[in-house]
């Protein structure tokens, strides 16, 4: 079944979704010009004013603004471009720590101006360490980071983070697991990744259980004024969007024992051949292009080269459409799954080796593959395994043409939609063209 393209409601698109009324009760109130600052990003909508925003953001807090800007493609398509032409080794940006959100291993957050009530109640002082019962628990410096992001698009992070959460993905528009309804996690055709995320929320609820509740943050509260109960299971938890928002955009610093999140560098995209790289040290985070980069091109970074599809998919919530090396594990996936359906024995490998090779003492080794064997399977094996796999995936062709359906509606459709299927396309042309090379080397069988 592949899920209609307006998924969302359309009752669910809200025309404003940070009011300047969206503060909540704060214990240390932040700057008084947050709220002006607040007002100031809310009024300008349109591509164009949001990247006028988000320059007049860098120079009032000290940043350059000459070397890189915002681009908009429509909600949520927002990446960071050269502002001029920039040679090679050149620094593109430069935030200093004081504009940051961390989190140390310990649990201790820094950057905040204050806290709600709400979270203070739910998670106490968050700049102490989080303590050994509450870390055995799950509290791991991820999820206190992502308590840290909620506070401060709530209304808790200063006059920067006030102006900055319009800049950051609306709940709706984030593809990561933990953020997608049930009937989406099902199109995804992933168990793993499906139980996975349910294991996360459960987690997330076990431990702040109060944050949880859409009406906890006006980020997620708008969502059930307008829909009511029917947006509760359409729409992420707030504390589930926080999670996902750190998991796909936080960046580990110097020393390797504290994480950042951190503004403007986070609107950079990535790209398996970066433009750019960061470091950091106790004064900031830099990023520096690798190569000459021109104007109005896109300033790229590497999320992480050894990533297969999954992993990516499951933390930043997007796949390379060609996929990547690590996706090779698809194939002992493959494997796996014809044997647990039945639709491949020891003897089938057993007799697969054999034909490849004279039959050997490496031929029964290969055939044991699926118990004990480090050894890889032969290519036939791996044809069959591949089959199998591709048979499982009927309605291939119908998810390629709901995905060129929903190009052609653009930002009518729920993105959401789009990135679950721009994944199950994807592995399926990984399969397929994992058969076409195996047919090359697998000698053609009779009713084959």
């Amino acid at each position: 079944m592949i899920l209609p393209a307006a998924f969302l409601l359309s009752f669910l698109r809200l025309p404003q979704p940070w009011p300047a009324s969206s503060r909540l009760a704060v214990r240390r109130s932040p700057s008084p010009a947050a709220a002006a600052a607040s007002a100031a990003a809310a009024s300008a909508a349109e591509p164009t004013a949001e990247a006028a925003v988000f320059s007049d953001l860098l120079a009032a807090h000290g940043l350059a603004t000459d070397s890189v800007a915002l681009r908009s493609d429509g909600p949520g398509g927002r990446t960071l471009v050269a502002a001029r032409d920039l040679g090679s080794n050149e620094v593109a940006l430069a935030v200093p720590r004081r504009l940051l959100l961390t989190a140390h291993r310990s649990g201790a957050i820094g950057g905040l101006a204050g806290q709600t009530d709400l979270v203070w109640d739910a998670a106490g002082d968050l700049r102490e360490e989080v303590g050994e019962a509450m870390f055995k628990r799950g509290a791991t410096w991820d999820v206190r980071l992502a308590l840290a992001v909620l506070e401060a698009t709530a209304g808790c992070g200063g006059e920067l983070w006030d102006a900055y959460r319009r800049f950051l993905p609306l709940p709706h528009e984030l593809s990561s697991p933990v953020c997608l309804p049930a009937e989406l996690l099902a199109e995804l055709r992933e168990p793993a990744v499906a139980s996975a995320a349910a294991a996360r929320n459960e987690l997330l609820a076990d431990l702040y259980a109060p944050l949880m509740a859409h009406e906890a943050h006006p980020a997620t509260a708008g969502y059930v004024a307008r829909g009511g109960e029917a947006a509760r299971g359409l729409v992420p938890a707030p504390l589930s969007w926080a999670y996902a928002l750190v998991s796909s955009r936080c960046f580990a610093l110097s020393g390797g024992d504290t994480f950042g999140f951190v503004p403007f560098l986070d609107m950079c995209q990535h790209s398996a051949v970066p433009s750019a790289n960061f470091t950091s040290d106790e004064r900031g985070i830099v990023l520096r292009t690798l190569r000459p980069v021109a104007a109005g091109e896109e300033v790229t970074i590497s999320y992480g080269g050894d990533y297969s599809s999954r992993r990516t998919f499951e933390q930043y919530g997007f796949v390379l459409s060609e996929g990547c090396a690590a996706d090779a594990t698809l194939l002992e996936e493959a494997v796996a799954a014809a044997a647990a359906a039945g639709s491949l024995s020891p003897a089938d490998v057993m007799r697969d080796a054999s034909a490849a090779e004279p039959p050997t003492e490496a031929a029964f080794r290969a055939a044991c593959v699926l118990f004990a064997s480090d050894a890889p399977p032969p290519p036939a094996t791996l044809l069959r395994a591949v089959r199998s796999a591709l048979a499982q995936q009927a309605d291939g062709a119908e998810a390629e043409a709901a995905l060129d359906q929903l190009a052609e509606e653009a930002g009518a459709a729920d993105s959401r939609l789009w990135s679950v299927l721009s994944y199950r396309v994807s592995r399926r042309r990984q399969l397929a063209l994992a058969e076409a090379v195996l047919e090359q080397l697998v000698p053609a069988q009779p009713g084959s």
